[in-house]
Order: C-alpha cells, then structure tokens, then sequence
C-alpha cells in the first residue's frame, strides 16, 4: 500500500498541465474513462492512465465502477473528487511579490501550461493543418505601467468578445489563447 502524500507532494501532483486538464474534463463531463479523457486532452490512452493514478493516488480522482466496452472488454470510469483542499490557481498578478514562494509557484504553473499549449498545439497543427490558426509574436518596449495597461486591455477585449459568443454549436472550435509578457535580456 502506498504511504500517504504531504501537503507539498499532493500540490506538485496538482501542478501538471494536464492532469489538471484531466480534472477539469471530469468536473465538466462526469465519469469517464482513460481513453475518453486522453482523447478529449489529445493526450495517448497510456499518459492519461498514467497521470490518473498518479491523481487518484492524491485524492483528486476516483474510481467510479465499470461499464462495458467494445470487443467484450470492461471499462473502468473514474470522477472527479470534489475538496475543499484543491490548490489555489488564481492568476499572477503583477502584484505578487517577486521571488516569494507563491510567485515562483504560479510562474512554474503559468510556463507549464504554457508549454502544454504549445505540446498540443504542435501536435493538431501537424496532424490536422486546416485545424491551426496560427501564432504571432511581437516585441514591445514599454514601461511597467504601460504593459498593465496593455494586459488590461487585452483582457477587456478578450472578456468582450466571449461575452457576445452564443451558445457555442457543433462546429464551435475550442482554442487555448497564450498571451505571454516575457522580458528580453541581453547577451
């Protein structure tokens, strides 16, 4: 039998791109199963597994009976697990104090769904080209306050525009927006 997680053991578990992907699939779908989730993240059947142990191991997840699948084998399901305990993952803000804990923990969490955007992102543009809208970049060069003033813009147009989105029909394609203010060093 496995020994108990620490607080900080369970939290790092939390911190996964896409085991938190997987929970929210569960929060919004109900039971379901390893190759359901996979399929919904764009993840393989045996990362998923993976990662829902690993979940259920923390208390996220559960099992959630069987049903049965195709060629006569049966499926395990599992659920979310509701708590109150669940990390907090509320957004960086500029004012969260530089190199503290809390920063260097939402900054670690901010890159690794970065980077997990960019994973799946690579993946449905190389498989399915017609289904990729692209990417930009752009250098900008302005003060502190400028750039909170650009972030709050960005997010009132972003806020706009969702807000005159009807309900989304079968042909809705969902996307993942990374808008990221990375300064540039020199060398």
């Amino acid at each position: 039998m496995a020994k108990p997680m620490d607080q900080d053991e369970r939290a790092r578990t939390w911190f996964h791109p896409l085991r938190m992907k997987l929970v929210d699939q569960l929060r919004k779908n109900g039971p379901m199963t390893q190759t359901e989730l996979a399929r919904a993240v764009y993840a393989e059947p045996a990362s998923a597994r993976y990662h829902l142990l690993r979940l259920q191991r923390a208390g996220f997840v559960e099992p959630a009976g069987t049903r049965p699948g195709p060629k006569g084998i049966t499926e395990k399901l599992f659920r979310n697990v509701p708590t109150a305990k669940e990390p907090d993952m509320e957004a960086l803000t500029f004012s969260t104090k530089h190199g503290s804990k809390k920063d260097t923990e939402l900054r670690k969490h901010h890159f690794d769904q970065a980077a997990e955007a960019h994973r799946v992102g690579e993946r449905i543009a190389l498989s399915d080209p017609g289904r990729f809208f692209g990417i930009n970049m752009m250098e900008v060069k302005a003060s502190p306050e400028r750039l909170r003033a650009l972030r709050d813009a960005l997010r009132a147009t972003l806020m706009g525009f969702m807000s005159g989105l009807e309900k989304p029909g079968d042909d809705a394609e969902q996307v993942t927006l990374c808008v990221n203010f990375y300064p540039q060093t020199t060398a």
